[in-house]
Formats: structure tokens, sequence, C-alpha cells
């Protein structure tokens, strides 16, 4: 047993975790984030202007690389057959 604040929880053993706080915490079903597609790992060569665009993108919007490269490639695959 464990005090939290006003509450006390039982502790409880579990063999893939070791010991829980009642039922908080620990994998469940269903929990965690939601995948949105497939990791690929890759290498990108870009000019630095292109970079310090892409930064700038990131800053302006409070997004991560991977957002903005996510949103210009959903922007514009479809060009891809002119190529």
């Amino acid at each position: 047993m464990i005090r939290r604040g006003d509450e006390t929880v039982e502790l409880k053993k579990n063999k893939d975790q070791g010991l829980l706080a009642g039922r908080r915490g620990g994998a469940r079903n269903g929990a965690g984030r939601k995948p949105i597609g497939i990791t690929r790992k890759i290498s990108l060569t870009l000019p630095q202007e292109y970079w310090e665009e892409i930064d700038r993108c990131c800053r302006k919007g409070d997004y991560s690389i991977s957002e903005v490269l996510r949103a210009l490639i959903e922007d514009n695959l479809h060009h891809a057959d002119s190529l």
C-alpha cells in the first residue's frame, strides 16, 4: 500500500511491468499515440537555404521538421508524375 495525497493505493504485481499502482499507468490495449503511417529512416541532403526555410517554417508554426516535410510532400506528390 502507498499513500498519494488523501488516497491509499494498493500496489499490484504484474509479471511484465513490476509493481503497478492500482489501475494507473502500464501497458493497456489501445493506449498510446496512434500511428499516422509507416516510418522509414532516410538521409536527406538539401542546400543550406532549403534547410533554413524549413527551420523558419518550423519556428513560425511550432512544427517539427517531420510535420513540415510531410505537409510539403502531401501537397506536392501529385506533381511527381511530371518529373
